[in-house]
């Protein structure tokens, strides 16, 4: 429960999960942002099943997340409205995420299966 519009601090995430923010500061607050990059974190695992910032390590794993550019592979089946949608869900700048009101109403997610069908 928040109080007062405030988030409370987020100390506690699941490293492959985790947020650049929260890697950059000991302050971050959960907010939506956090869980709009967890939902864009699932989403490219569930499709490419890897993870979009990945290592060996935990530290690698850390500055890919905080570092690495989003990247996708050039053999993969993928619309330029998917594209788009995990750009702005993966934004590392939380203020710049897509908001989830815009989530709903954004081109890839309005996609038919006919319309997806001619893309791929």
């Amino acid at each position: 429960m928040c109080t007062g519009g405030e988030g409370e601090n987020n100390d506690a995430s699941t490293l492959r999960y985790t947020t650049p923010e929260m890697l950059i500061s000991m302050n971050s607050k959960a907010n939506p942002a956090m869980d709009v990059w967890a939902i864009g974190i699932m989403l490219y695992y569930m499709l490419f099943n890897e993870f979009p910032f990945n290592g060996k390590e935990k530290d690698d794993i850390k500055e890919a997340i905080k570092n690495k550019p989003l990247k996708f592979d050039k053999y993969a089946a993928v619309t330029p409205e998917l594209v788009d949608f995990l750009t702005k869900c993966l934004n590392k700048n939380p203020a710049k995420r897509i908001l989830t009101k815009d989530m709903l109403i954004h081109p890839w997610m309005l996609l038919s299966d006919d319309e997806l069908e001619d893309k791929l």
